[in-house]
């Protein structure tokens, strides 16, 4: 009995040694596992912080980059306007504020460079404006409310000296004392053609002497968008006013029409002014466009390419430049220039100085409405009169 018991006693202290030594192998084993975890949790965070320092510099970088990019890219643009590689603002020039005369005829413009599709109209000889700032170079000027800018070497503070007109009459009073034309056309013949016709003729011609182009002999041309006036009949009106201006000075005029029923081509109309004795051939028409706002008075010339009349190039571009300088002086119509053309059969059949007047736009309703106006008629044929002046006073 007391073996048995002694037995048990010692079965069961062996078991509580085996207990304590397996207690203590896991301990040891699970500090040596909590060490090797706890290093590797630090040296797997040091490495991820490295890596996040690496990407926040580098992302910093890149943000820097991109913000220094993005500035110059979005600075508030103060220039307004260039000429060549100068970069002009309006705080680049000297406030000033004084009238100033054109010396000579010079571009008004919307924008302080020589490119053409800038260009507002011409301050004409002797016509002022004033100067609200000064370069060099360029100018500021206010001109029919508009703020301008016109090449600084064509001004003068100076106002200049005007011609007394010859005569007392009223056309020569009412003539602007800027043109101071001659007056008197010393018998020189200008031939006129009031443009289109009633009816068109469909049929068709060379554009040109020996040409292989075939172009209608004759159209009847627009039609105002506010009066409904056909442009045959305005051309009309504006040439027989035209006609009695020159005879008025001293000119001899030879019409190509005075009806709307004259069934002569293009060509055939400047063949008729090729034999008249005439010095100088007008061509009165009016424009039209697709855009009702577009506005203005040019003439048409042929240019030093044309492969017709290249020998008539600089005359006619010379007459054409003054008679829309002239209108645009009498009408306060915007100056769009002279343009050269080498496409019109009434000018490649010429052999004298020629030039084709667009009025305005008939297309236009507030220059339509004027144009019809006899008051404004009577300005544009004085402005196309006085151009003639100031062409034969220079050839």
């Amino acid at each position: 009995m007391q073996r048995n018991i002694f037995k048990k006693q010692l079965t069961a202290l062996l078991l509580v040694f085996a207990l304590v030594f397996a207690g203590c192998s896991n301990n040891t084993n699970e500090e040596s596992s909590s060490e090797s975890y706890t290093e590797t949790v630090m040296e797997t965070e040091s490495d991820t912080a490295e890596e996040s320092a690496t990407e926040t510099e580098e992302t910093s970088t890149e943000e820097i980059t991109t913000e220094e990019v993005t500035t110059t890219e979005s600075e508030p643009e103060t220039v307004s306007e260039t000429k060549g590689d100068t970069v002009l603002s309006d705080a680049d020039f000297q406030t000033v504020e004084e009238t100033v005369y054109a010396v000579s005829n010079v571009n008004l413009r919307k924008a302080p460079t020589t490119e053409e599709d800038n260009i507002y109209g011409v301050l004409h000889t002797g016509e002022s404006a004033v100067r609200i700032g000064y370069r060099e170079d360029w100018s500021i000027v206010k001109y029919q409310d508009q703020k301008l800018y016109v090449s600084s070497q064509y001004l003068s503070t100076t106002e200049p000296e005007t011609t007394a007109p010859e005569t007392t009459t009223a056309a020569s009073s009412e003539t602007p004392a800027v043109s101071n034309p001659s007056g008197n056309g010393n018998g020189k013949i200008v031939c006129i053609d009031a443009g289109h016709q009633q009816a068109g003729i469909s049929e068709k011609e060379p554009n040109g002497p020996g040409s292989s182009e075939m172009k209608a002999k004759l159209t009847t041309g627009t039609q105002g968008c506010a009066t409904g006036k056909p442009e045959y009949q305005l051309n009309l009106e504006v040439s027989l006013l035209l006609k009695q201006e020159l005879l008025n000075r001293g000119y001899q005029v030879v019409m190509i029409r005075e009806t709307n029923d004259c069934p002569q081509s293009n060509a055939e109309r400047a063949q008729v002014a090729n034999a008249s004795g005439a010095s100088i051939f007008i061509r009165i028409h009016a424009n039209s466009s697709t855009d009702s706002s577009m506005n203005g008075c040019l003439t048409m010339a042929p240019t030093a390419a044309n492969q017709y009349v290249s020998y008539l190039a600089a005359d006619s571009q010379s007459l054409s430049q003054s008679i829309v300088n002239h209108i645009c002086a009498q009408t306060g119509f915007r100056n769009i220039g002279v343009l050269g053309t080498d496409t019109m059969t009434g000018i490649n059949w010429c052999t004298i100085p020629v030039t084709i007047v667009e009025m305005g736009y008939m297309s236009n309703p507030d220059e339509d409405i004027k144009m019809s106006d006899p008051g404004y008629q009577s300005l544009i044929a004085k402005g196309i009169a006085n151009g003639v002046d100031e062409y034969f006073a220079t050839h």
